[in-house]
Formats: structure tokens, C-alpha cells, sequence
């Protein structure tokens, strides 16, 4: 199975940097929608669906970084730290 040459992630643009802010709404359709964009890709090219995988997780992972970063800032300033 051989996969297409270019294929444009439609998902991609929609995840930059501070483009939801404090909104949690949108920022979890556009997840169902890229989730389902893969999926629908790997249907028939399983490999392009890794790839579009790996994407999706590349563009979400700062926001895992500073959502870790602001548990931890919570956790010292609530005294657990001392």
C-alpha cells in the first residue's frame, strides 16, 4: 500500500500557538475533528495516519508542557512543596 505523495493535514493549521486561550470549547472540537481526520486516513493509508499522528501530537504537546507546568506551580504555591 503505497501512500499519496502530498497530503495537506487540514488539522495543522488549526492548532498554533495561543489560539484558544481559556476557551475550552473549541479547542475540543478541533481535537474531535483531528481525530477523525486521522482516522479516516488510516482507513486506507495506514502509514500517513502515523505520520499525521505524530503531527497532531507535535502541534498539541506545548500545550501538555505548560498545562504540567502550571500543575506544578499550583502544587508548590498550595505549600506541598515546602
Amino acid at each position: 500500500m503505497t501512500s499519496p505523495a502530498a497530503h495537506k493535514w487540514i488539522f495543522s493549521a488549526r492548532f498554533r500557538r495561543n489560539a484558544f486561550g481559556w476557551r475550552s470549547q473549541p479547542a475540543i472540537a478541533r481535537v474531535k475533528e483531528a481525530v477523525a481526520e486521522v482516522k479516516k486516513i488510516s482507513r486506507k493509508y495506514p502509514v500517513l495516519a502515523a505520520e499525521g499522528a505524530v503531527l497532531f501530537l507535535e502541534k498539541v504537546s506545548p500545550a501538555f508542557a505548560l498545562e504540567a507546568g502550571m500543575a506544578a506551580l499550583r502544587w508548590l504555591c498550595a505549600g506541598y512543596g515546602v
